[in-house]
């Protein structure tokens, strides 16, 4: 049974509580059988996968995060049932117990959890090949386990922030991903950054309040093209796709501003090398088959810089690449160039020079995740340059030339740097010491332990808490207050948790 240094779950017991029992009661089909029988052979095959392929001294272990992820199942299902019934007004909902994609993902996610708490050897994403889960699919359930569980520790919440990267700059993209039957269902190609993205978020506001037609990478070429943004250019985030594009476009925003600011690139060339990349994602999205996002990224500031003359080397970019924290040199040295199934896979349309490639792939061509037999070659990524990537968007790029006389493509919106979600992060597994952002405008929350505010409180608070923390012993003062000075408050960049309270108390 999992105690709260090893998941954080604040109560014992392996079945669902008598809330969550009472909700499965006003359900019109009772779900709890099929919950249990689902939950339990999942975690049966996973403890057979285990028996099979693992060392023996790993066998008690993974017993031990098939217990814990039964109890984090059932708290986080919990949650997420008492948010959706409040949701939607109404006692019945048998749909979501019902869709037993999500939950098969939840019960990975959970499980993944719990893998990651004890530090048993499954790198992900083992744990989704083993249960036959696309990672399209499984990265939708990670925003609901980390709404439903504020209190998160922080090593959980940077290993699902990981795990969800993987997922947007390479697993949702192999060639068997559900992402293209998505795509073909949304009847074109993958929404624009405007198109998902609040222009709130955006760096330029103004550039959100021109026609729609106007924003997109390429106006002014053909309008086969072109798929417009809807007539108000407001966002749309209701769909999983619309969902996953925005997440993908903040992600690569903040790499490549990253990257930019190594390379000491302007912000001038940033915004066109942006323009290029949205292209290539939205315009001839075949390139991200079984490749990974920064793949193309990287291609994008080569081609972009080489064509304003602008002196960087395709070296030098993959160097400060490989320089980024938790950079994957595979990324630069093995990317995918053809499979023998390539030509057979794309429709007319997308063999040409990306002037007219709005098809998309089959969800059949082979995956560099789930293996399969083909033929395929490989080989470094300045040699996808040069065989594939220009084929598709030199025409494009080339309108960013001094000397084209052509009009310049209008610039695409580029994500701000911005507060990202406030979360509540949990120091500790063995004691009640959370960290959260303040809000000056809302009444502090009502707690019987200490608190600290950064910048404000006095140092004795901290010492305090400190001496709390060293002795075990309950704190022997009321929660103390202050406001927070927020003209020097860190703010939660895209690389980083947001600041700062700490506070300690019973919970």
């Amino acid at each position: 049974m999992a105690n709260e240094q090893q998941g954080n779950l604040g109560r014992p017991g392996f079945g669902p509580s008598d809330l969550l029992i009472s909700i499965f009661r006003d359900c019109s089909r009772d779900p709890s059988e099929a919950i249990e029988a689902r939950l339990r052979r999942m975690l049966h095959t996973f403890l057979q996968h285990n028996r099979e392929t693992a060392a023996n001294e790993t066998q008690e272990l993974a017993a031990k995060c098939c217990c814990e992820a039964k109890i984090w199942y059932y708290k986080i299902l919990e949650k997420d049932a008492s948010e959706e019934r409040k949701r939607l007004g109404v006692s019945d909902i048998s749909v979501l117990f019902e869709n037993d994609l999500i939950q098969s993902c939840l019960v990975a996610c959970c499980l993944e959890i719990t893998i990651s708490l004890n530090r048993l050897p499954c790198d992900f994403p083992l744990l989704l090949q083993i249960f036959k889960l696309a990672p399209y699919h499984f990265w939708r359930v990670i925003e609901l386990v980390l709404r439903a569980e504020e209190g998160l520790h922080r090593d959980v919440f940077r290993h699902l922030a990981q795990v969800e990267e993987k997922v947007l700059e390479s697993l949702a993209w192999t060639g068997d991903s559900p992402l293209w039957e998505e795509l073909r269902a949304n009847e074109g190609p993958l929404p624009t950054c405007q198109q998902v993205i609040p222009s709130a978020q955006l760096e330029d506001q103004m550039r959100t309040d021109v026609q729609p037609d106007a924003n997109l990478p390429g106006a002014g070429l053909s309008t086969d093209q072109q798929r417009p943004p809807s007539a108000d250019a407001r966002p749309r985030i209701s769909s999983p796709l619309h969902l996953f594009a925005r997440k993908v476009y903040s992600l690569m925003a903040r790499r490549l501003r990253e990257l930019c600011s190594t390379l000491r690139i302007s912000d001038e060339l940033r915004l066109k090398i942006w323009t290029c990349f949205e292209y290539s994602l939205v315009h001839c999205t075949d390139l991200m088959v079984d490749r990974h996002l920064d793949q193309l990224l990287m291609c994008a500031i080569y081609i972009i810089a080489k064509i304003t003359n602008e002196e960087i080397l395709f070296k030098h970019i993959m160097e400060c690449y490989n320089l980024q924290p938790l950079a994957n040199r595979s990324v630069c040295k093995n990317v995918l160039i053809s499979n023998r199934r390539d030509a057979e896979s794309l429709p007319p349309g997308n063999e040409n020079n990306g002037e007219d490639s709005n098809g998309l792939p089959t969800p059949n061509t082979p995956s560099s995740h789930y293996s399969r037999p083909c033929q395929e070659e490989r080989g470094n990524l300045i040699y996808f340059y040069n065989q594939i990537y220009t084929t598709k968007m030199e025409s494009f790029a080339k309108q960013f030339a001094p000397s084209s006389g052509a009009d310049t493509p209008p610039l695409s919106p580029y994500p701000r740097q911005g507060n990202g979600s406030p979360r509540r992060w949990r120091l500790s597994g063995s004691r009640s010491i959370f960290i959260s952002p303040y809000n000056t405008e809302t009444a502090p929350p009502s707690t019987s332990g200490l608190s600290y505010y950064f910048n404000s409180s006095p140092p004795e608070r901290l010492r305090e808490i400190n001496n709390m923390i060293r002795t075990g012993r309950p704190a022997s003062r009321g929660r103390y207050v202050l406001p927070l000075d927020r003209g020097e408050e860190e703010e939660e960049g895209e690389g980083g948790p947001p600041a700062k309270r700490l506070r300690s108390g019973d919970h």
